[in-house]
């Protein structure tokens, strides 16, 4: 990961090293080393859908002329509580993909699932915990852009962590298989935390 240089982008999608990250479990002298999030072309669905819905009064208004003849009062409020909903789909969509991050430290991984802004779920384990890391990347899109999960089986509590349509699945592969042998070189020379 040396070879990546740190983005200052706070939409990014793959961060190495990320500055000023923290996480609510996170041990003193433990380092964020990937911050990881679903690619930003899984996002196109609702924004395509979020387009439709801002200009939909507009087109409904002429196709129906018949909508015109509500009291102006009417359209307003139906106008307003629209728009509403739509700020309201973009807000949620937005913020669960914002949320919704796979980090990997020096220690452990972590799988933070945002379901909603009063409710969400952590997970993690540590770097010694896992067994197998593969990546699944199928399909056109995926292969053109570059994205796909990474599947890690663990030793753990929980069994398998998915880290679901991330940028570089290799590369995430390939520096998990790298930590593990890093965590092992630790053991083995006494450097364990």
């Amino acid at each position: 990961m040396a070879e990546h240089r740190q983005t200052k982008n706070p939409l990014a999608a793959f961060v190495v090293r990320p500055k000023r990250i923290k996480f609510e479990t996170q041990e003193a002298e433990e380092y964020v080393l990937l911050l990881l999030r679903r690619h930003f072309i899984t996002n196109v669905p609702w924004i395509m859908v979020t387009v439709v819905m801002v200009v939909a009064p507009t087109i409904a208004a002429r196709l129906f002329p018949i909508l015109t003849l509500a009291p102006v009062n009417f359209q307003i409020v139906a106008a307003l509580m629209w728009y509403l909903l739509t700020i309201g789909l973009v807000m949620e969509n937005f913020l669960s993909w914002y949320f919704n991050v796979y980090l990997v430290t020096d220690e452990r991984i972590v799988d933070i699932d945002f379901y909603s802004l009063i409710y969400k779920e952590v997970s993690d384990t540590k770097l010694e915990r896992i067994q197998d890391v593969t990546v699944v990347q199928g399909g056109v899109i995926r292969a053109l852009f570059n994205f796909g999960t990474v599947n890690i089986q663990t030793a753990g509590e929980r069994r398998e962590f998915d880290f679901e349509d991330v940028p570089r699945p290799q590369l995430v592969a390939k520096f998990l298989n790298e930590m593990m042998l890093e965590e092992e070189r630790e053991k083995i020379e006494g450097r364990v935390r």
